[in-house]
């Protein structure tokens, strides 16, 4: 018999294991929407996450932070990083541009700007932790 509290747990574990891909998230955020609010649900690589507008996948939007540094001259900061910063966690995402596969925003949540954290020395270390 599972126990109850696990029975969540390994449906989580169920719908969201595997590695991240792309196609993982295929929403768009609301027509006309200059903001949206929702859970990290997925972590795409060290710049992109999904924010769940719904159950599906089919609405779950991807997002590219706005708030990171510039990709030339220093590097993102790891998956684990941004896992550690965002992963389960409610967002307001603010739109300030789109690309074909995702659109671009500064996302916050309770503890801060997502892109922010997640290059702090605290988050860094914490995920380092995450595989």
């Amino acid at each position: 018999m599972i126990h109850r509290a696990l029975g969540p747990a390994i449906f989580l574990a169920l719908a969201l294991g595997g590695t991240a891909q792309a196609g993982v998230c295929g929403g768009a955020p609301p027509a006309d929407a200059e903001a949206f609010r929702g859970p990290v649900l997925e972590v795409l690589d060290g710049e992109r996450l999904c924010v769940a507008l719904g159950p599906s996948p089919s609405a779950w939007v991807p997002v590219r932070l706005a708030d990171l540094p510039i990709r030339a001259a220093t590097a993102p900061p790891s998956r684990g990083a941004l896992m550690a910063a965002a992963f389960g966690q409610d967002v307001t995402c603010r739109i300030v541009g789109r690309e074909e596969d995702a659109v671009v925003a500064e996302c916050v949540g309770a503890r801060g700007p997502v892109g922010r954290l997640a290059q702090t020395r605290r988050i860094i270390n914490a995920g380092e932790d995450w595989r």
